[in-house]
C-alpha cells in the first residue's frame, strides 16, 4: 500500500467511526422480531470536537460536507445541538455535534463513505478547515438503525420553517441483545400511544442493527412541555405495566442487562433540513 493509499485507509476509519457490524438476523419467534434488512439504513453520528472548536464543525458541514453527503447518495435527515446531555456526557456535551443520515443499505453506505472520503473537494476542505487545529476531540460514533414496524416515516424537508423550533429528546436504551425484541414489542403494545396522549410527539423508532440498543426520537414545545409531558406519562405507564407484566411477554429473568439508557435534548442547527 503506498502513502497515500494508507492516508485515505486512515481517514475512513477515522470518518466512519466505530462499532460498524452487519445486521443481525433477528429470530421471527421472538416477541418485537423483525426482518433484519427492511427499509432505509439509518446512521447516528455524534461528533465531540476540542473546545472552541464546535462552530468550525458546523461551518464545515454547513458550507461543504451536507453538499458532499447528497453528492455521494447519503441522505441528509437532520442535525442537532444538545441542550442537555447525557449524564455520560459530563462536559462533552458542549462540544457535540449529533445527526442522522440515511442510506439505501449497508453497501451503499460502505461505497458512499469510501467515495466520500476520497473525493478531492472532500480532502481540501478537511484540510483546510483544520488550519488552526484539529476539530474533532475524539473519533466519531457511528451507529446503524433501521425501522421498527410502528415507526412514522421521516417528517417532510422543513429547513426555512418560521415556527419556533421544537425541542427533541432522543432516547437510546441499550438493553442488550436478550431484551431489545421485549422492549419493542411492548412500545408497540400501547406504550406509543401513551406518550401520544401525554402530549409528546412520537416521530421515530428504531432497533439497531447488532440488535443491541432500542432507540426513539421525541419532540416537545420545550423543557417546561417535556417536565410536564413526562408526568402525565408516568401517570398512565404504571398502570399498563401493571397489565402489560401480567400478559407473560417481559424479558426472562436471567436475560442479561443491558448498559442502560442514554438521554439527550437537542436543538436543530441552522442548516438541518428538519426542524
Amino acid at each position: 500500500m503506498n502513502k497515500t493509499s494508507h492516508v485515505i485507509a486512515l481517514l475512513l476509519l477515522l470518518i466512519s467511526g466505530f462499532g460498524f457490524v452487519p445486521s443481525a438476523t433477528i429470530s421471527q419467534d421472538n416477541p418485537g422480531a423483525e426482518p433484519a434488512e427492511k427499509g432505509k439504513l439509518y446512521e447516528l453520528r455524534i461528533y465531540v470536537t476540542h473546545p472552541g472548536k464546535l462552530e468550525d464543525l458546523h461551518n464545515r458541514f454547513r458550507n461543504h460536507t451536507c453538499k458532499l453527503f447528497e453528492k455521494h447518495g447519503m441522505e441528509n435527515i437532520i442535525y442537532w445541538d444538545v441542550v442537555e446531555g447525557d449524564k455520560t456526557d459530563g462536559e462533552r456535551a458542549k462540544n457535540m455535534l449529533v445527526y442522522f443520515i440515511a442510506h439505501k443499505d449497508e453497501a451503499a453506505r460502505e461505497a458512499s463513505w469510501k467515495a466520500f472520503i476520497e473525493d478531492p473537494e472532500w480532502q481540501a476542505v478537511a484540510k483546510k478547515s483544520e488550519e488552526n487545529g484539529k476539530i474533532l476531540a475524539e473519533p466519531p460514533i457511528a451507529i446503524l438503525m433501521r425501522d421498527v414496524s410502528f415507526s412514522p416515516a421521516d417528517d417532510e424537508i422543513s429547513r426555512n420553517a418560521t415556527d419556533n423550533p421544537r425541542l427533541f429528546e432522543l432516547r437510546h436504551y441499550n438493553d442488550g441483545p436478550a431484551r431489545v425484541p421485549f422492549t419493542v414489542e411492548r412500545f408497540g403494545s400501547g406504550e406509543v400511544e401513551i406518550f401520544q396522549e401525554a402530549g409528546m410527539e412520537t416521530l421515530k423508532f428504531w432497533r439497531t442493527t447488532d440488535d443491541k440498543s432500542f432507540i426513539y426520537l421525541l419532540a416537545h414545545k420545550d423543557r417546561e412541555a417535556a417536565k410536564e409531558s413526562w408526568g402525565k406519562f408516568m401517570t398512565k405507564f404504571r398502570d399498563f405495566m401493571k397489565e402489560y407484566n401480567a400478559s407473560g411477554k417481559t424479558p426472562p429473568a436471567d436475560a442479561p442487562a443491558g448498559s442502560g439508557m442514554e438521554i439527550r435534548f437537542l436543538k436543530t442547527t441552522d442548516y438541518s433540513p428538519r426542524k
